[in-house]
């Protein structure tokens, strides 16, 4: 079942330079029972992504078109208030990169949880409290009765990024969305962490939308990725797709550049040149100037529709027979409203 759909969603941040596009026309679906990843370089429009779900843009920020469906409701539609009592927290939590901006450095890790489970569970206190317990204890946290009256500063950095975890899923949400949860913690704490996605999405049958710039997170635990590149998302596909069949120009590279793909003698393979800028992008492929399969010239100036090739959609003429004469295989343009499907 179809958890989330966004349908040709564009966000803009308003600057003395003039407007960014920072997510342009992006479209994807999420299902209730998959781990979703969102990967790409610093900048390419993942955070903006995941902030414009909940509607946590800055203030100069703003949907610029596209729609984002969740539950029978478009979410950029609704009022802060239907947002703030009826969405956030209730249906779609968030877990942030650093714990330390999330947890309020005064409070008990308790009461913070609490006051959550209240808002929006209309709990006593002795129920939330007991139901605050059980939910430390359900992300691991050792000896939860105790720790609930800790302060941030008495948590590892680990163990914060638990409790951040308990306070998001302490609603019990239909999707929870992890944006870089793993940064900053050592390997196994990263291992952990991830373990416990996994296991959230698996039997609490929470979808799980998870942000990262590291594809190895990608192959561990999600079920399928899209890759974005200064605010397009460029490729689709199930993760196995994707890792072993690449199909554009930039997901390529990106593989290329992993560690694993050379010998300990090799150099890692490096992406030449820079992204657009994108208060001023270019009119074709935004990939173009570094890519090294332009096949046509519309790439350089055409708005390539997601094309479905081998399970996977991508925006790419390298598989658009009308554009790219040497490419023979089957293809076919895939609707606005089907891509990520």
């Amino acid at each position: 079942m179809t958890r989330l759909s966004t349908n040709g969603l564009s966000v803009t941040y308003r600057t003395k330079q003039g407007g960014v596009r920072a997510v342009d026309r992006v479209s994807f679906d999420i299902e209730s029972d998959e781990i979703f990843g969102i990967v790409g370089e610093s900048g390419c429009g993942k955070s903006t992504l995941a902030n414009t779900f909940l509607r946590l843009l800055d203030d100069n920020g703003e949907i610029t078109g596209g729609s984002i469906e969740f539950e029978g409701r478009d979410l950029t539609k609704l009022t802060e208030r239907e947002l703030a009592d009826e969405v956030r927290g209730s249906q779609i939590s968030m877990v942030f990169q650093d714990p330390n901006t999330s947890l309020d450095p005064v409070y008990t890790i308790g009461q913070q949880l609490i006051e959550t489970i209240r808002r929006h569970l209309g709990l006593s206190k002795r129920e939330a409290r007991e139901h605050a317990i059980q939910t430390l204890d359900d992300v691991g946290i050792p000896s939860p009765e105790d720790r609930l009256d800790d302060y941030p500063h008495q948590f590892s950095g680990g163990m914060k990024q638990r409790a951040v975890i308990a306070i998001a899923l302490s609603c019990d949400p239909d999707l929870l969305i992890a944006d870089e949860p793993t940064t900053g913690l050592d390997v196994s704490i990263q291992a952990q962490i991830l373990e416990l996605l996994e296991r959230i999405n698996d039997e609490q049958d929470t979808a799980v939308m998870l942000i990262t710039h590291d594809l190895g997170v990608v192959a561990d635990v999600c079920d399928r990725v899209g890759v974005m590149y200064a605010g397009n998302m460029v490729e689709i596909g199930g993760v196995e797709a994707i890792f072993d069949d690449p199909k554009h120009p930039y997901t390529r590279a990106l593989l290329r550049s992993l560690p694993e793909a050379h010998d300990m003698q090799d150099e890692l393979t490096v992406i030449e040149g820079t992204p657009p800028d994108l208060r001023d992008p270019p009119d074709g492929c935004r990939y173009a100037a570094r890519c090294d399969s332009v096949c046509s010239e519309a790439c350089e100036t055409g708005d390539i529709p997601p094309l479905y090739r081998d399970g996977t959609d991508v925006r790419c003429y390298l598989y658009d027979e009308a554009e790219n004469p040497e490419y023979d295989g089957q293809t076919r343009v895939v609707a606005e409203s089907e891509v990520g499907q």
